[in-house]
């Protein structure tokens, strides 16, 4: 009867589909569970006999049967579950516990049948649970480190970064030993076909990796054909997931290039290709994953290592991989978008720069010049770890604000006007050449007057005494013509913008007061307004001059602060508006001093006075030997104008150097 209990209980339990482990620990009912337990496959039975043998290590579905005596309760708590043997008599332990079972003595075999069922049932949902629960969490991490990822790739704008970072986490994200990347690009030697959408179209190799081997790589255009792993994701669209490459199927369209792997010693076995698409569907790359391993440490090294650790890309790496995918392309169209602005943005800089420099092209290139060399002293700084600019970093965004400040630095000149602009001596054209008519119409009048007197003499004199007043009057004649040519010599020399002393500012005075008469008026040699302007001690700006010419950067800031700049590039106008500034306040336009000037205005001061100096471009003066400038730099140094720390760094590090001069200027 027992034997037939035990038969029906077996077919009973053997419909179910979960696996049991499960440990008897002492002698009684021995017999009966483990005739019980033959009867189901997926159930596993070891019988401790002697309480002094050794129990087996408790795995994850185990039930551990025990007498319910102290050790036995003791040792159960390593076990999932338990089914506890009481005595005849003894009341079950409260609260319920899913993963325990009291019988009572008594025991039958259903009784034993039952209560392994229903706990092995328990662990089985428990196990499932668990199972979901990591399930649930893994994804749960995934899609973290996905949007980690995906706000990562969307913030940054350097495309060389953004590529690389597109291929490393995708490679981290499937454990790929090696990687690839692939943009396409048009074919500018090929014409557009409307029946072949790819036939102007090319991939550029453009990025590689592999961890288990050093090689280097260099960029390439290949077709976009099916042939290629690349070329066959690129046109269907689709990912393609090859298990092994040396073993295609003998109809597939696709070949594998093994030079690659014979040159290196390497074996491509496991590839996954993902296709790139913008958000309009628009087919933007190829990413290629080659080799899963087994984990991301292990290192294919010989044939032994690719038996050992590669894998196929299972549907997880492929649906991992392919949203990262979709999440690069967006980026990488957002970032040619970028650079797109950007350049739109740059154009018109330029455009800025040369409109100024059309109005005064004596300083063309200054503006270009005065970036350059802006830029690299901020580059210098940037790279120093010692000293009072071992904190200070400049970001690409402030390298950027420090290009742009510089490129537009004297856009504000549109507001001068040209005449000032362009004075490139102490009196403007117009006025000289009225000086050199005066002074013709003042050596006529000397003639015309000498002719006079001579006409008066021959209708007065003897001709003995005409020979000797005629002979008089052309010394005098030629006396006075000397006199006025020296004096217009003069003025020509004093008109160039050099420094004028007290013995020549004496001399002018003189001429001020010479006059010469036309149609009965008395006219002086120079007017008010000429000897103004003649008498400039240094340079060829009056004070007015030199103020409205200072306007300049107040012009610049206006301009500048009615950009919409965006909160990377906000600075610009603020740095422009300071590069005119010293550090003892004697600067211009606002008289800032140290601390109130950015260090960027500061870097951008001596750029902008060495190209000024050594300028090979200027007709009104000779460019200065970067030896001298750099002394005239020092000076300006020493008087408490320019920061002496950053002209250290501008000559030590031989940043003046960057700007390609002329031998001879």
């Amino acid at each position: 009867m027992i034997e037939c209990q035990i038969f029906a209980i077996g077919i009973a339990l053997s419909m179910e589909s979960y696996s049991l482990n499960i440990v008897h620990w002492g002698s009684d009912h021995a017999d009966l569970v483990e005739q019980i337990v033959k009867k189901v496959k997926s159930w596993r039975l070891t019988v401790i006999r002697s309480a002094d043998q050794r129990l087996p290590i408790a795995e994850e579905a185990s039930v551990l049967v025990v007498d319910s005596d102290h050790q036995g309760q003791r040792i159960a708590k390593k076990y999932a579950a338990q089914l506890v043997l009481l005595p005849a008599g003894t009341q079950s332990p409260r609260p319920y516990n899913a993963r325990v079972e009291y019988l009572q003595m008594p025991i039958t075999g259903w009784q034993i049948a039952h209560a392994l069922h229903r706990l092995g049932h328990s662990l089985a949902v428990q196990t499932e649970l668990d199972r979901l629960h990591r399930s649930v969490q893994q994804q749960n991490q995934e899609m973290t480190e996905l949007n980690k990822i995906g706000i990562a790739l969307s913030a940054e704008r350097d495309a060389d970064v953004l590529l690389e970072m597109i291929l490393n986490k995708a490679r981290e994200i499937t454990t790929a030993d090696a990687g690839s990347l692939y943009l396409i690009e048009k074919n500018n030697n090929i014409k557009t076909t409307e029946n072949d959408y790819w036939a102007d179209k090319q991939l550029r190799f453009k990025l590689a990796h592999n961890d288990s081997i050093n090689s280097s790589y260099r960029e390439f255009v290949m077709p976009v054909k099916k042939s290629s792993m690349a070329g066959y994701t690129a046109i269907t669209g689709k990912p393609l997931n090859i298990p092994d490459a040396y073993n295609l199927p003998r109809n597939s369209q696709i070949q594998h290039n093994k030079s690659f792997d014979e040159k290196m010693g390497y074996r491509t076995q496991s590839v996954l290709c993902l296709p790139m698409k913008s958000h309009r569907g628009e087919m933007i790359g190829v990413l290629q994953l080659i080799n899963r391993k087994t984990s991301a440490a292990a290192k294919l090294a010989d044939p032994s290592g690719f038996q050992r650790h590669v894998l196929p890309f299972d549907q997880r790496s492929v649906e991992m991989a392919s949203s990262l995918a979709s999440q690069a392309a967006v980026s990488i169209e957002n970032m040619k978008l970028y650079e797109e602005i950007k350049g739109l943005f740059e154009g018109f800089i330029v455009a800025s720069v040369h409109a100024i420099e059309q109005r005064d092209p004596t300083t063309f290139g200054h503006s270009q010049r005065v970036a350059e060399l802006s830029l690299g002293l901020a580059q210098k700084i940037d790279q120093i770890s010692v000293g009072r600019f071992r904190d200070v970093h400049f970001s690409r965004d402030d390298l950027q604000q420090i290009k742009y400040a510089g490129l537009l630095h004297d856009f504000g000149k549109i507001g001068v006007r040209e005449s000032v602009l362009v004075k490139a001596k102490k009196l403007y054209p117009e006025q000289i050449d009225m000086i050199k008519y005066r002074f013709q119409f003042i050596r006529q009048a000397l003639e015309l007057n000498t002719a006079r007197k001579k006409m008066q003499m021959l209708l007065k004199k003897s001709p003995e005494q005409v020979a000797k007043e005629f002979s008089r009057l052309d010394r005098f004649l030629q006396e006075k013509m000397m006199e006025v040519d020296n004096d217009l010599r003069f003025i020509l020399e004093t008109n160039e913008p050099r420094l004028l002393d007290s013995e020549g500012f004496e001399r002018l005075s003189e001429l001020r007061n010479l006059t010469y008469r036309d149609n009965g008026s008395v006219n002086p040699y120079l007017t008010e307004q000429e000897f103004k302007f003649l008498s400039i001690r240094r340079g060829s700006l009056g004070e007015e001059e030199r103020l409205e010419i200072e306007s300049h950067v107040t012009h610049t800031f206006n301009f500048l602060k009615r950009i919409p700049w965006s909160s990377n590039l906000k600075n610009v106008p603020e740095i422009a508006h300071a590069h005119h500034e010293k550090l003892d306040g004697t600067g211009y336009p606002r008289g800032l001093k140290d601390e109130q000037i950015p260090l960027p205005s500061k870097i951008m001061a001596i750029a902008d006075i060495y190209d000024a100096l050594t300028a090979w471009d200027r007709p009104y003066k000779k460019a200065v030997e970067e030896s001298r400038a750099l002394e005239i730099l020092g000076y300006e140094v020493k008087d408490g104008k320019l920061d002496a720390d950053l002209l250290d760094v501008f000559v030590q590090a031989e940043v003046y150097k960057q700007v390609a001069r002329p031998e001879k200027a």
